[in-house]
């Protein structure tokens, strides 16, 4: 049985989990989608009693579907998207049916692509994250610039991006940013914007969950009042792996379960009296630069959940 890993090749977080998956002697194989049709080659067939069986075919194997072992979703490319023509068909006709099959192999995933896209989508997170018992800061998202002013009224605010890329994700990328008394919202018409109650933070916490293996690292700007030390060097950061209560413990797995995850990165501010805000959760953040900066065996985890993967349930937010 063998491990099958959806990435880019630019992806070299995925090579630490490889080499532990090699270090264990799980078989694995490593594709980007984007390579279908073309680099790798795909056949899927229904039989009369309903089974699917194929196989999935790169320059070095050919795996047959009836042989994956686990899924790893990590940073896949689109299928088809490099076809020469007509390219948006070529693409929805590759997606479907190479996803549609790995969907019928009933194989694990981390993640399922429906616990992913769901995920995707922050006011749901917000929701959620409520739902499973933490703390959430007062969020608004709008188009109407009144809206925007009433809320900003009690102050302070910041602003930050509604889908959360990462600064190394250009150029849709956007800084959490202080609103400062007296701005101008006449631009929230032009496009959706996310405000939300500033939270007066001594650090920040970076919790990775891999089904039930929880990694907090504590992060503390050298300044001390960064609003997203995503966009600082790391040296500029002290990272301690640290213990969190019990209770939080409690809500990240009640909210795991309601997303369907196996897998994520959540980020949480950290209040001067102790108290954890939840931000976001990034259902396939990155894990390489705190396990690089504590030592945290994250990778590790990661392999021994695709080599021995345990079932993931998602349970529907509540109301």
């Amino acid at each position: 049985m063998t491990v099958l890993i959806l990435t880019s090749e630019e992806d070299v977080t995925a090579d630490m989990v490889l080499h532990r998956l090699g270090q264990q002697g799980t078989p694995a194989l490593r594709l980007d989608p984007a390579d279908i049709p073309g680099r790798v080659a795909l056949t899927a067939r229904i039989t009369a009693g309903g089974e699917v069986v194929g196989h999935i075919t790169t320059d070095r194997q050919r795996l047959a579907l009836g042989d994956v072992r686990s899924i790893w979703l990590r940073r896949p490319g689109r299928p088809g998207v490099g076809a020469a023509e007509q390219a948006e068909w070529v693409a929805t006709e590759t997606e479907r049916a190479f996803y549609g099959a790995l969907r019928a192999s009933g194989a694990p995933w981390m993640n399922h692509p429906d616990a992913v896209n769901r995920s995707r989508y922050k006011p749901w997170q917000l929701r959620a994250a409520h739902q499973a018992g933490m703390r959430v800061p007062g969020t608004i998202f709008t188009t109407v610039p009144d809206d925007a002013e009433k809320f900003a009224a009690d102050g302070p605010v910041i602003v930050k991006s509604v889908s959360g890329r990462h600064p190394e994700d250009p150029p849709g990328t956007l800084a959490t940013c202080r609103v400062e008394p007296g701005a101008d919202f006449a631009g929230v018409a032009a496009s959706a914007t996310c405000l939300q109650n500033e939270v007066v933070k001594g650090a920040d916490l970076r919790l990775t969950v891999v089904g039930e293996q929880m990694f907090p690292c504590v992060i503390e700007p050298e300044d001390g009042r960064t609003l997203d030390w995503r966009w600082l060097p790391a040296e500029e950061c002290a990272w301690v792996i640290q213990e969190i209560p019990a209770a939080l413990r409690a809500s990240v797995q009640r909210y795991m379960a309601t997303a369907g995850l196996a897998y994520a990165a959540l980020d949480f501010a950290i209040g001067t009296s102790g108290e954890f805000w939840f931000l976001e959760a990034n259902q396939g953040g990155q894990f390489g630069f705190v396990e690089i900066t504590t030592g945290a065996p994250i990778s590790q985890a990661i392999a021994d959940w695709l080599t021995h993967p345990s079932p993931t349930g998602a349970t529907p937010c509540p109301g």
